[in-house]
């Protein structure tokens, strides 16, 4: 599947998956210290909230991003394609 992407989309597929395997540990983390945090700390509380909110927004623009970069993928394979029949119909005529 990496073998037909540019340099550029190699970096950003890798970043993306990074990202996601850091916002998962942040997750869990905070998932983890909801467990044992005290609830009658409201301030400890919304602090967890906070960071499950900010993972959460944060997966979904890297979600937007690996988005974006199979768009640009599947439209510059499609460019390739067509213009690999348009040599071929060329040829053919020639």
């Amino acid at each position: 599947m990496l073998s037909n992407i540019s340099p550029a989309e190699a970096i950003l597929v890798d970043l993306i998956h990074d990202l996601r395997q850091h916002l998962g540990n942040i997750e869990t983390s905070a998932y983890c210290l909801g467990l044992v945090s005290d609830p009658v700390q409201p301030r400890a509380n919304g602090y967890l909230r906070t960071i499950e909110q900010q993972v959460a927004r944060a997966e979904r623009r890297l979600s937007e991003a690996g988005a974006e970069v199979n768009r640009l993928r599947a439209q510059r394979a499609g460019a390739a394609e067509i213009l690999a029949l348009t040599k071929s119909a060329t040829s053919a005529v020639t």
